[in-house]
Protein backbone atom coordinates (compact mmCIF):
# COMPACT_ATOMS: atom_id res chain seq x y z
CA UNK A 1 0.00 0.00 0.00
CA UNK A 2 1.34 3.48 -1.13
CA UNK A 3 -0.58 4.61 2.11
CA UNK A 4 2.47 3.41 4.14
CA UNK A 5 5.45 3.13 2.47
CA UNK A 6 7.35 5.67 4.07
CA UNK A 7 7.09 3.66 6.94
CA UNK A 8 6.34 0.11 6.38
CA UNK A 9 6.79 -0.63 10.31
CA UNK A 10 3.94 1.01 11.02
CA UNK A 11 1.95 -0.72 8.04
CA UNK A 12 0.03 -3.54 10.50
CA UNK A 13 -1.09 -1.01 12.73
CA UNK A 14 -2.61 1.44 10.27
CA UNK A 15 -4.15 -2.08 8.57
CA UNK A 16 -6.19 -2.63 11.91
CA UNK A 17 -7.18 1.20 11.76
CA UNK A 18 -8.37 1.19 8.28
CA UNK A 19 -10.03 -2.16 8.73
CA UNK A 20 -11.99 -0.87 11.76
CA UNK A 21 -9.91 -4.02 14.09
CA UNK A 22 -10.98 -6.72 11.85
CA UNK A 23 -8.19 -7.20 9.36
CA UNK A 24 -7.43 -10.69 10.67
CA UNK A 25 -11.11 -11.88 9.51
CA UNK A 26 -11.03 -10.15 6.16
CA UNK A 27 -7.55 -12.27 5.46
CA UNK A 28 -9.52 -15.40 6.48
CA UNK A 29 -12.44 -14.87 4.32
CA UNK A 30 -10.28 -14.08 1.59
CA UNK A 31 -8.61 -17.04 2.03
CA UNK A 32 -11.74 -19.33 1.99
CA UNK A 33 -12.33 -17.63 -1.05
CA UNK A 34 -9.50 -18.18 -2.99
CA UNK A 35 -9.11 -20.84 -5.21
CA UNK A 36 -5.08 -22.61 -6.25
CA UNK A 37 -2.68 -24.05 -6.84
CA UNK A 38 -1.35 -20.55 -7.98
CA UNK A 39 -2.14 -17.38 -5.92
CA UNK A 40 -1.10 -13.26 -6.75
CA UNK A 41 -1.32 -11.12 -3.74
CA UNK A 42 -1.21 -8.13 -5.44
CA UNK A 43 -0.36 -4.96 -3.45
CA UNK A 44 1.05 -7.01 -0.38
CA UNK A 45 2.30 -5.02 1.61
CA UNK A 46 4.77 -6.71 5.01
CA UNK A 47 3.25 -10.16 3.42
CA UNK A 48 0.30 -10.62 5.76
CA UNK A 49 -2.09 -12.07 3.68
CA UNK A 50 0.67 -14.04 1.52
CA UNK A 51 2.01 -15.71 4.17
CA UNK A 52 -1.22 -16.96 5.56
CA UNK A 53 -2.19 -18.64 1.93
CA UNK A 54 1.77 -20.21 1.30
CA UNK A 55 0.85 -22.01 4.53
CA UNK A 56 -2.08 -22.70 3.52
CA UNK A 57 -0.96 -24.77 0.67
CA UNK A 58 -0.90 -22.31 -2.11
CA UNK A 59 1.73 -21.49 -4.07
CA UNK A 60 1.84 -17.42 -3.78
CA UNK A 61 3.32 -14.58 -5.17
CA UNK A 62 3.55 -10.96 -3.25
CA UNK A 63 3.71 -8.10 -5.54
CA UNK A 64 4.41 -5.01 -4.18
CA UNK A 65 5.61 -1.25 -5.57
CA UNK A 66 7.67 -0.80 -2.27
CA UNK A 67 10.66 -2.59 -1.51
CA UNK A 68 11.02 -1.32 1.84
CA UNK A 69 7.75 -3.01 2.58
CA UNK A 70 8.92 -6.63 0.81
CA UNK A 71 12.20 -6.44 3.38
CA UNK A 72 9.60 -6.17 6.21
CA UNK A 73 7.81 -9.21 4.33
CA UNK A 74 10.51 -11.20 3.91
CA UNK A 75 12.00 -10.42 7.40
CA UNK A 76 8.48 -12.21 8.98
CA UNK A 77 9.11 -15.69 7.36
CA UNK A 78 11.03 -17.65 9.74
CA UNK A 79 9.46 -20.87 9.09
CA UNK A 80 7.47 -23.18 6.58
CA UNK A 81 6.71 -22.16 3.24
CA UNK A 82 7.86 -18.78 1.80
CA UNK A 83 5.91 -16.72 -0.92
CA UNK A 84 7.98 -15.18 -3.87
CA UNK A 85 8.25 -11.80 -3.92
CA UNK A 86 8.03 -9.30 -6.75
CA UNK A 87 8.44 -5.73 -6.57
CA UNK A 88 6.22 -4.35 -9.10
CA UNK A 89 3.00 -1.75 -9.22
CA UNK A 90 -0.43 -2.85 -9.65
CA UNK A 91 -0.28 -1.56 -13.28
CA UNK A 92 2.85 -3.34 -14.08
CA UNK A 93 1.59 -6.98 -14.06
CA UNK A 94 1.63 -8.04 -17.64
CA UNK A 95 5.13 -6.82 -17.53
CA UNK A 96 6.69 -9.64 -15.37
CA UNK A 97 3.84 -12.61 -15.95
CA UNK A 98 2.03 -14.49 -19.46
CA UNK A 99 -1.32 -14.30 -19.60
CA UNK A 100 -3.56 -17.14 -18.11
CA UNK A 101 -0.74 -17.42 -14.97
CA UNK A 102 -2.57 -17.56 -11.75
CA UNK A 103 -6.10 -19.01 -10.91
CA UNK A 104 -6.59 -16.92 -8.19
CA UNK A 105 -5.62 -12.89 -7.52
CA UNK A 106 -6.53 -11.43 -4.02
CA UNK A 107 -5.88 -7.51 -2.87
CA UNK A 108 -6.47 -6.31 0.66
CA UNK A 109 -6.39 -2.55 0.71
CA UNK A 110 -5.42 -1.49 -2.26
CA UNK A 111 -8.01 -0.10 -5.01
CA UNK A 112 -8.57 2.78 -2.17
CA UNK A 113 -5.02 4.09 -3.06
CA UNK A 114 -5.58 3.96 -6.52
CA UNK A 115 -6.78 6.61 -8.94
CA UNK A 116 -10.31 5.57 -11.07
CA UNK A 117 -8.10 5.03 -13.88
CA UNK A 118 -5.52 2.84 -11.81
CA UNK A 119 -8.37 0.40 -10.80
CA UNK A 120 -9.68 0.22 -14.93
CA UNK A 121 -6.17 -0.42 -15.68
CA UNK A 122 -5.16 -3.09 -12.69
CA UNK A 123 -8.28 -4.80 -13.20
CA UNK A 124 -8.10 -5.56 -17.02
CA UNK A 125 -4.11 -7.23 -16.08
CA UNK A 126 -5.62 -8.99 -13.69
CA UNK A 127 -8.43 -10.26 -15.86
CA UNK A 128 -5.40 -11.50 -18.99
CA UNK A 129 -3.38 -12.48 -15.98
CA UNK A 130 -6.18 -14.85 -14.39
CA UNK A 131 -6.80 -18.43 -15.85
CA UNK A 132 -10.22 -19.02 -17.40
CA UNK A 133 -12.46 -20.02 -14.18
CA UNK A 134 -10.67 -18.10 -12.23
CA UNK A 135 -10.98 -15.71 -9.05
CA UNK A 136 -10.29 -12.21 -7.97
CA UNK A 137 -11.56 -11.64 -4.50
CA UNK A 138 -10.62 -7.65 -2.95
CA UNK A 139 -11.33 -6.26 0.05
CA UNK A 140 -11.31 -2.90 0.43
CA UNK A 141 -13.03 0.35 2.35
CA UNK A 142 -16.40 1.00 -0.56
CA UNK A 143 -18.49 4.16 -0.57
CA UNK A 144 -21.62 3.14 2.06
CA UNK A 145 -24.91 2.81 0.09
CA UNK A 146 -27.80 4.21 2.44
CA UNK A 147 -26.98 7.97 2.88
CA UNK A 148 -27.47 7.32 6.60
CA UNK A 149 -24.90 5.20 6.80
CA UNK A 150 -22.71 7.30 4.50
CA UNK A 151 -23.06 9.96 7.26
CA UNK A 152 -22.72 7.80 10.35
CA UNK A 153 -19.21 6.57 8.43
CA UNK A 154 -17.63 9.93 7.74
CA UNK A 155 -18.01 10.38 11.60
CA UNK A 156 -16.75 7.39 12.41
CA UNK A 157 -13.98 7.91 9.93
CA UNK A 158 -12.91 11.18 10.71
CA UNK A 159 -10.17 10.19 13.54
CA UNK A 160 -8.87 7.63 11.76
CA UNK A 161 -8.29 10.66 8.86
CA UNK A 162 -6.25 11.75 11.49
CA UNK A 163 -4.43 9.32 12.72
CA UNK A 164 -3.92 7.72 9.21
CA UNK A 165 -2.64 11.25 8.41
CA UNK A 166 -0.30 11.88 11.26
CA UNK A 167 1.15 8.81 10.74
CA UNK A 168 1.55 8.40 7.26
CA UNK A 169 1.03 11.77 6.02
CA UNK A 170 -1.58 10.59 3.60
CA UNK A 171 -4.83 8.63 3.22
CA UNK A 172 -6.67 6.81 1.31
CA UNK A 173 -10.72 7.49 -0.34
CA UNK A 174 -12.90 4.86 -0.42
CA UNK A 175 -13.26 3.02 -3.27
CA UNK A 176 -17.01 3.44 -6.11
CA UNK A 177 -18.52 1.69 -8.17
CA UNK A 178 -15.85 -1.27 -7.92
CA UNK A 179 -19.08 -3.99 -8.66
CA UNK A 180 -19.53 -2.26 -12.29
CA UNK A 181 -15.75 -1.66 -12.74
CA UNK A 182 -15.06 -5.34 -12.99
CA UNK A 183 -18.08 -6.06 -14.96
CA UNK A 184 -16.75 -3.62 -17.25
CA UNK A 185 -13.23 -5.44 -17.25
CA UNK A 186 -14.99 -8.45 -18.56
CA UNK A 187 -15.49 -10.44 -15.13
CA UNK A 188 -18.87 -12.19 -14.39
CA UNK A 189 -20.35 -14.08 -11.46
CA UNK A 190 -19.21 -10.75 -8.90
CA UNK A 191 -20.54 -10.95 -5.26
CA UNK A 192 -20.11 -8.61 -2.79
CA UNK A 193 -20.42 -9.09 1.31
CA UNK A 194 -19.89 -5.93 3.29
CA UNK A 195 -19.84 -5.08 6.75
CA UNK A 196 -23.01 -4.12 9.40
CA UNK A 197 -21.86 -0.16 8.19
CA UNK A 198 -21.02 -0.90 4.67
CA UNK A 199 -18.19 0.32 4.20
CA UNK A 200 -15.70 -2.44 3.97
CA UNK A 201 -16.34 -5.41 1.09
CA UNK A 202 -15.26 -8.71 0.34
CA UNK A 203 -16.02 -9.12 -3.05
CA UNK A 204 -15.26 -12.13 -5.65
CA UNK A 205 -15.34 -12.38 -9.07
CA UNK A 206 -14.58 -14.53 -11.81
CA UNK A 207 -13.06 -14.77 -15.45
CA UNK A 208 -15.40 -16.83 -17.73
CA UNK A 209 -14.08 -20.59 -18.35
CA UNK A 210 -12.55 -20.60 -22.07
Amino acid sequence: MRILESAPQRYDFGVRLLSLGHIERVYGRVAQLARGPKVLDLGCGTGNMAQRLAHLGFSVTGVDASPKMLAVARKKVLDGPSPHWLEAGAVELIDHFPPDSFDSIVSVLLFSELSPAEQQLALRQCHTLLRPGGRLILADEVRPEKWTRRVLHSLLRLPLIAITYALTQTGTTPVRGLKQKLTQAGFHAVTEARNRLGNFAVIAAEKREA
